[in-house]
């Protein structure tokens, strides 16, 4: 993939997308916040060179480039001149780097540790937006992120920035939405029927794990043979992209299924009684796993009363498995 600025050949300047980089690197020399400025470049549609919407870690890796002040690099390290024009100078390179590279403007250390029950893609946002094709409107369906309240409450937000770029006008409470969607789920697993479908799934998960292991090596194997067609010119690079992505689809979703069948096998009890008692001291990653049985998603709209305290349920649309 080309270089921002640059040509195919990576020698010759794109002078339009250089007068970019060079507006780019002054504001933020000058102290404008790389959000602030993505926000600004996709306002006005301007792309990368995958003509992709610009985010805050793709603008990052350009401005560090230091092909756009003429070096040279090998293996990560500058190694000398480059024989292709710069875009900026040295300095001003120097600059930017001291710049990005600041202790201040480092994230905090994140961790894996899970504070919120359904964050990582339970929550959707359903603001209607302007349907650009026509009359009518369309949901946003960007996934919702976890973020404090300026007071520190836990909240779930559609946010506008980085890395979602969503609509930035849902937001609702945690605390009372989690013990919904527990009291929903738990209500549901507690059905006869639902509690029927999933013990007749765990049987046959576990009759078919082997089964799933045979159908995932026989996509390695139909890509390994793809890719050794394409090698011999029997195939096309077309040809071989449909190849790979359609084996990509069947993986992920074999996958999920084993993923399924072992939280079924791993369920902690089959009565209602069993499940509740559970839960109450259940580690959050463990109850997250008991949700992923019967819950897909929950689609979040704007709120229809301004003020409210307690949770709106008219919010909420539950998409169950």
């Amino acid at each position: 993939m080309r270089c921002y600025g640059y040509d195919e050949t990576g020698r010759q300047i794109i002078d339009a997308e250089a007068t970019v980089i060079r507006e780019v690197v002054k504001r933020v020399l000058d102290g404008d916040s790389m959000r602030s400025v993505v926000a600004d470049l996709r306002a006005r549609e301007v792309t990368t060179s995958a003509e992709r919407p610009w985010t805050q870690q793709s603008l990052s890796r350009l401005l560090r480039n230091p092909r756009l002040a003429g070096l040279k690099t090998y293996h990560g390290e500058v190694v000398g001149d480059a024989p292709w024009p710069a875009i900026i100078d040295r300095d001003t390179h120097g600059k930017l780097l001291e710049l990005l590279d600041a202790p201040e403007r480092k994230q905090p250390h994140a961790t894996n540790v899970r504070k919120y029950m359904l964050s990582g893609g339970f929550l959707v946002c359903g603001y209607p937006l302007p349907d650009e094709s026509g009359p009518g409107t369309h949901i946003d369906g960007k996934p919702l992120y976890t973020q404090p309240s300026n007071s520190g409450k836990r909240g779930y937000v559609c946010r506008a920035g980085s890395p979602s770029y969503g609509c930035g006008r849902i937001r609702i409470a945690a605390e009372s939405l989690e013990e919904e969607v527990a009291a929903r789920a738990l209500a549901r697993l507690a059905s006869p029927k639902v509690r029927a479908r999933l013990e007749r799934s765990i049987g046959s998960a576990k009759d078919g794990g082997a089964a799933m292991g045979q159908v995932l090596q026989a996509i390695e194997d139909r890509l390994a043979e793809s890719g050794q067609a394409y090698a011999r010119r029997e195939i096309s690079l077309v040809t071989l992209t449909a190849i790979e992505a359609e084996a990509k689809r069947e993986q992920k979703q074999v996958r999920e299924r084993q993923a399924q069948a072992a939280r079924l096998q791993a369920l902690p009890a089959t009565t209602p009684e069993g499940l509740s008692e559970w839960w109450v001291d259940a580690p959050l990653e463990r109850r997250r796993e008991l949700l992923a049985l019967v819950l897909d998603r929950i689609i979040v709209k704007p709120a229809t009363r301004a003020g409210v305290v307690h949770l709106d349920a008219d919010r909420l649309e539950f998409v169950w498995k």
